[in-house]
């Protein structure tokens, strides 16, 4: 456990400087930030976000959904080498072909519906199966694994009835 100084703005840069400097690897980072917040802090939250060095960033979601974008870029952050390869060199998906792309950003509710509309958030009905209360994740995510071994048609129907009951 790591425990930082400061709050609002302070606290972000800090806490940005320190994932970029002393933890390993640059897949994906998840930030998890009340969207009053985020609104406050305005463009300084979005220079953090631009500051910090990982190939995905899930602004209240889940990294995978940048791996599930088969259009959007899947890697580590630039930069690595054949002698510190950390999270990887290259990329997959990329499907429009962006040239140089450093990282995908991902952003998601704050709060699951019905909750969300009661602050004014747009929000997946139902629950996404990635939330931590969501009743069916377990066997929505077991399905998923099956789905991801052996691809076919017929196991989308129990997926979505899974992810729904959620």
């Amino acid at each position: 456990m790591i425990e930082l100084p400061g709050s609002g703005q302070g606290f972000l840069d800090t806490s940005v400087a320190t994932v970029n400097r002393n933890f390993l690897g640059t897949l994906g980072a998840n930030v998890i930030a009340e969207p009053s917040v985020i609104k406050k802090l305005g463009a300084g939250f979005r220079n953090a976000m631009a500051r910090l060095e990982y190939g995905t960033i899930a602004i209240n979601s889940w990294t995978g959904l940048g791996f599930l974008t088969a259009t959007a870029f899947w890697g580590a952050f630039p930069g690595h080498t054949i002698d510190n390869v950390q999270s990887g060199i290259g990329v997959v998906h990329n499907a429009l072909l962006i040239d140089s792309a450093e990282r995908t950003v991902v952003t998601g509710p704050f709060r699951p519906f019905p909750r969300s509309f009661a602050h004014g958030e747009f929000a997946l009905f139902p629950k996404p199966p990635w939330f931590v209360t969501a009743r069916s994740a377990q066997k929505a995510g077991a399905l998923l694994a099956a789905f991801a071994a052996k691809p076919s048609w017929a196991k989308m129907p129990g997926i979505f009835i899974s992810a729904f009951r959620a």
